[in-house]
């Protein structure tokens, strides 16, 4: 289930085909299909790194990093997509561009240490408890860079389906903001009656600020007609 860039090495180290073929369909296929319905949900639903944060992390969901420099931060994912960007592009052309060779290999395996070591296990749970779960999937992760950006071009173009919306009921209680584990200031959102997608936030979707809100406020897809329950 681990789609490129977040697991790349389907396409290297003479491979069989199927999973050539498959790794192809599911990265660039199956998955920009379900970012146009779902956004980033696929860190919620599915990844099994967000599956450790929503169970081992849960109970410090509330202690994501919030504010804009935190939301600042969020650039470094891109760096490391970039980063799997070039080394798979290196690795795919080293045969026929021989003096990539040995960057290929020195890329991939410093990508398999800093990525695949540090960024995806040891840093984020040790810091689970001071940062919450999310800090892998917010901060680093190279697949949720990429279909946050589709997310949000689908949402610039106005196709996309994933969505949060709020009717007039909000009572500025803070709890969708504070147990946001993305750090997203779900609150402000709803007070002004906005749609919360990925063109304006990290949102993956979890689906806890729907949840927790008291006045039924939140909701997935357009806002409720009025007269009409959620």
């Amino acid at each position: 289930v681990y789609a490129w860039p977040l697991f790349f090495y389907t396409f290297f180290y003479d491979p069989h085909m199927i999973w050539v073929v498959w790794g192809i369909f599911l990265s660039f296929v199956l998955i920009p299909i379900f970012v146009l319905f779902h956004g980033k949900r696929y860190c919620s639903w599915i990844c099994g790194c967000g599956g450790l944060a929503e169970t081992l992390g849960d109970r410090w969901r509330h202690l994501a990093p919030k504010g804009e420099r935190a939301i600042g931060w969020e650039w470094m994912n891109l760096v490391v997509l970039v980063l799997a960007v070039v080394v798979t592009l290196a690795m795919l052309l080293e045969d026929s561009v021989l003096f990539l060779r040995t960057p290929a290999e020195k890329g991939i395996a410093f990508y398999r240490i800093v990525a695949d070591v540090w960024l995806v296990g040891i840093l984020p749970v040790t810091l689970y408890p001071f940062l919450g779960g999310k800090i892998w999937c917010r901060y680093w992760c190279p697949l949720a860079k990429m279909m946050g950006m589709l997310s949000a071009l689908y949402a610039r173009l106005g196709i996309g389906r994933f969505k949060i919306t709020a009717n007039d009921k909000c009572i500025g209680c803070y709890e969708c903001s504070r147990y946001c584990q993305v750090g997203i200031d779900v609150m402000r959102y709803a007070l002004k009656q906005e749609t919360l997608d990925n063109s304006t936030s990290s949102c993956i979707g979890c689906g806890v600020c729907v949840s927790v809100c008291p006045m039924d406020t939140l909701r997935f897809g357009d806002p409720e007609e009025k007269g009409k329950s959620a």
